[in-house]
């Protein structure tokens, strides 16, 4: 078997294996986004962001913080090992999405903890909160990708949409 190196155009991660997953393994982002890594460019150096643009990086990285820590307790609290893995995977899945957003904002990523008031030991609670969390994050990034600008801001607003439209179906499996 024969192993390739491929890149995710979205955050930028290495993935080594025969062909591309379904989905970077690291941020969720669908398999169009994942490239040879002879052919990655990384695009996270945007000149002359719009007001607009910042505004909505901010805010996303916010709400993508807030979802890591609620997932990240939701996983802790978890009773089964089934609802902790898929929590453990969301968690994972929304902090590098803040590490994606601090390194287009040029900023520090943020210290994560578990929102301890936002979960509840009850995971089917947790995956209605999930849905209502991702839901608001496919809206708002719909619309951020419409008002961006720049084609980078652009991309990634549209990846994240379809990232968190995934997370809804798997929060809906499981409520």
């Amino acid at each position: 078997m024969e192993f390739k190196l491929f890149r995710c155009r979205i955050c930028g991660d290495p993935y080594l294996g025969s062909e591309p997953p379904s989905f970077c393994p690291f941020c969720g982002a669908p398999q169009k986004y994942l490239v040879p890594a002879a052919a990655y460019v990384d695009r996270n150096t945007v000149p002359n962001l719009s007001a607009r643009s910042r505004a909505n990086l901010e805010k996303a990285l916010d709400l993508e913080v807030s979802n890591a820590a609620f997932y990240m307790c939701a996983s802790d609290c978890a009773p089964d090992p089934l609802s902790k893995a898929m929590f453990k995977a969301l968690w994972r899945t929304e902090a590098e999405h803040a590490s994606l957003i601090c390194k287009i904002l040029k900023v520090p990523k943020p210290e994560i903890k578990p929102d301890v008031k936002a979960c509840l030991k009850d995971p089917k609670a947790n995956f209605a909160a999930a849905q209502e969390h991702e839901q608001s994050a496919v809206i708002f990034y719909g619309q951020s990708a419409q008002e961006a600008t720049e084609d980078r801001i652009k991309e990634v607003f549209t990846a994240l949409t379809e990232v968190e439209t995934y997370h809804i179906a798997l929060s809906k499996a499981n409520k």
